[in-house]
């Protein structure tokens, strides 16, 4: 904790400070290692895995996300199709994030950041 890091401890620091960046551009907020939303649990970066989908690719099918968010009512519920959908999956936590499709390339680099280091990828 105190004196020296190791590179290890520089390298995750690093990382950590990467990745919130690359979150504050695609509108998710992170915070003491997890992303955050309203009204939902916050998630764990480490082990996290990001899948993006579009609001008309997602509106074409009602998922597991959306009926364990919403329960029934998910087959009711029509996505915006401006947005694009973030869903972020650590163990059995899901957080889905609305981002405006504007945003698409920064949440596409915050899923390969994300998803890079949980595939070994650097």
């Amino acid at each position: 904790m105190f004196g020296k890091k190791t590179d290890e401890e520089k390298a995750a620091a690093r990382r950590q400070r990467q990745i919130t960046q690359a979150a504050a551009q695609a509108g998710i907020t992170v915070m003491g290692g997890k992303f955050r939303a309203p009204n939902q649990d916050p998630i764990p970066i480490d082990g996290a895995r990001i899948t993006i989908e579009r609001g008309e690719d997602a509106g074409k099918r009602v998922t597991a996300t959306r009926v364990l968010l919403t329960g029934v009512f998910a087959l009711a519920l029509k996505k915006d199709q401006t947005q694009l959908f973030i869903t972020i999956e650590n163990d059995d936590q899901v957080m889905m994030c609305p981002v405006p499709a504007k945003k698409e390339g920064a949440a596409r680099v915050l899923a390969t950041m994300v998803n890079g280091e949980a595939t070994g990828v650097n």
